[in-house]
């Protein structure tokens, strides 16, 4: 029976390890849009050209907790000896040199972020003589509990679907179009990553054919798209947006 209550405990024990989430929230500094966890972050650097990357990271937990950021070469533009990618980071207040995985430490207060710290976070990527894919993945984990108080994100430099990745992942929401049933007037609302302009919002009717069309501008953060349907008959309709080669469609009606 002992034996028992000790593997249940365990196992509960394992389970909530498992469950447990990061007290860290992480942002994009440049538009402030959330970093999650086994995130890929897509961006193309030319050959012998340089890229930075700005983060911020913050205690969301109501202890004081001590961080560190580590680097894993998880692929690496290799041309020749000598002239390879060379990625690195700054955290802690350092900027580390390439080869350099493991960063100084960061301590912050509870709900206290590493830019009010004076500290800011970036990751960096030069270039060889010859552009060509890297995936970084980056690890930043409270020293105390590394196993299960972590999050990772990857940046892919060069990757050849990029196009289609970064496009599919930019909207990170769209919501129901709403009200719904619609009279004269309805709205979407799209939650974008970053700015977008070469977006497009289709109304099509139930026969399939587009009945409205129109280009949008997408800002980082939530964004309310208005949908025309004064000129609609009622029946059922479908609003589509599409980003390069993604699509998205909701359905609604209009009721007049």
């Amino acid at each position: 029976m002992k034996k028992r209550i000790l593997l249940a405990s365990a196992f509960l024990m394992s389970s909530l390890a498992f469950f447990a989430q990061s007290t860290l929230l992480v942002t994009e500094t440049a538009h402030g849009a959330t970093i999650s966890n086994g995130q890929v972050i897509y961006l193309t650097v030319g050959a012998f050209g340089s890229n930075q990357y700005d983060i911020n990271i913050k205690n969301s937990s109501s202890t004081t907790k001590t961080y560190k950021m580590k680097m894993f070469y998880d692929l690496r533009n290799y041309v020749a000896v000598g002239d390879t990618a060379n990625p690195f980071f700054c955290f802690g207040g350092t900027c580390e040199v390439p080869n350099t995985m493991t960063s100084k430490s960061e301590t912050l207060t509870p709900n206290q972020d590493a830019v009010a710290n004076n500290h800011p976070i970036s990751v960096h990527y030069d270039e060889a003589s010859v552009a060509g894919l890297s995936s970084i993945r980056y690890r930043i984990y409270d020293i105390n509990n590394p196993t299960v108080d972590f999050m990772e994100f990857t940046m892919k430099y060069n990757d050849p679907t990029a196009s289609i990745k970064t496009n599919t992942s930019l909207l990170s929401s769209v919501s129901d179009v709403f009200p719904n049933p619609s009279t004269t007037k309805a709205s979407i609302n799209v939650t974008s990553l970053y700015d977008v302009n070469n977006a497009i919002i289709s109304i099509t009717n139930a026969l399939g054919s587009i009945v409205s069309f129109k280009h949008i501008e997408l800002y980082a953060g939530k964004n309310s798209i208005d949908i025309d349907s004064q000129a609609l008959i009622s029946g059922l309709y479908f609003a589509t947006i599409t980003l390069n080669n993604t699509k998205i469609t909701k359905k609604f009606t209009i009721n007049k």
